[in-house]
């Protein structure tokens, strides 16, 4: 696992909205794109998007929008 600055267990699940988005953009900005699943990541999207790093961003808006 990459270095996140906080310690959570390996087989840790987001449950609400909240985590879901902290998860995806912890995961994404980190350089971890394992095991996200390509739906749930198109439904938040257009959430996360401001909080990611700007190549990143628009490689996910490119796989995801096929533009």
């Amino acid at each position: 696992m990459m270095n996140w600055d906080y310690d959570i267990k390996p087989d840790w699940k987001p449950k609400t909205p909240e985590e879901w988005r902290w998860f995806l953009v912890r995961k994404i900005n980190y350089n971890d794109l394992r095991d996200i699943p390509k739906d749930t990541l198109k439904y938040y999207f257009p959430v996360i998007r401001k909080y990611l790093d700007p190549g990143k961003k628009e490689l996910l808006n490119y796989f995801l929008n096929n533009r």
